[in-house]
């Protein structure tokens, strides 16, 4: 990781304090602006009280949204899309018909009218703009695992949780994943150790799902192996930054 810029992420760490405890004045909405240069992206991992929703913002303007959480949840995702000056989303994708990730599509397609890419392919890759590559590698029961790749950043993006598509990904060459989501929000046993040194990651991620909490022994997995571990539910909002060659990560 590159050397964080300290007093641009002392500026978002003032602004996104204010927001996890945000003001009551709905006319008074603080903006962040990522500040981001040529061919730099941030992916925004936000932090709903239930459900997955994961934003990229390229330099370019181009934004994409990953799920769109649970369906209690739409207020929730509109204060953090304004907070991010989300003005306008190209693509709206969706890897899992379950709740958690589909419960405010409706709300999206009508306010921004985004392209809806719901529809994958094993190994196809996708690419919504250039340098940023979405490949699923396993899908089964509507539910999409993928490699998401900008420049040098991998992200591993797992919707299985089982011992047989962690023997299929073992197959395949994973040694350069940065970063490992945690699927079905850490609740089960998984992944296993063996498939935590396939991968290797230096960080993992979970989303938060109401009324559960991540397996235990699947946290003292994760810290025996030195991966750093963020819970949307204890650190907030979880923000990396990157470019074609380097990437910084910062919790609020």
């Amino acid at each position: 990781m590159k050397g964080v810029d300290v007093l641009q992420w002392v500026l978002l760490f003032l602004i996104c304090n204010s927001l996890m405890h945000p003001s009551t004045s709905a006319e008074h909405i603080q903006k962040i602006d990522m500040m981001l240069e040529e061919e730099e992206m941030a992916i925004i991992f936000l932090p709903l009280s239930d459900g997955e929703a994961t934003l990229f913002k390229h330099a370019s303007g181009k934004t994409v949204l990953l799920n769109t959480g649970a369906p209690h949840t739409e207020r929730e995702l509109k204060r953090w899309l304004e907070h991010f000056r989300i003005t306008e989303i190209d693509e709206l994708l969706l890897t899992s018909d379950d709740r958690e990730y589909i419960g405010n599509v409706k709300w999206i397609e009508q306010t921004y009218g985004p392209k809806v890419v719901s529809e994958w392919k094993e190994q196809k890759v996708y690419e919504p703009f250039p340098h940023f590559r979405m490949q699923p590698l396993y899908i089964d029961n509507g539910d999409v695992t993928m490699s998401i790749q900008y420049g040098r950043l991998r992200l591993l993006y797992m919707a299985h949780a089982s011992d047989d598509v962690e023997r299929k990904l073992m197959t395949m060459p994973l040694s350069d994943v940065n970063i490992l989501k945690i699927a079905h929000f850490g609740v089960n046993d998984y992944p296993r150790t063996s498939f935590l040194k396939h991968v290797d990651p230096q960080v993992a991620i979970i989303f938060k799902k109401h009324g559960s909490w991540p397996n235990e022994r699947l946290l003292e997995r994760l810290y025996a192996a030195w991966i750093d571990c963020y819970e949307t539910n204890r650190f907030g909002v979880i923000v990396v930054k990157c470019n074609l060659e380097e990437y910084d990560v910062m919790t609020f």
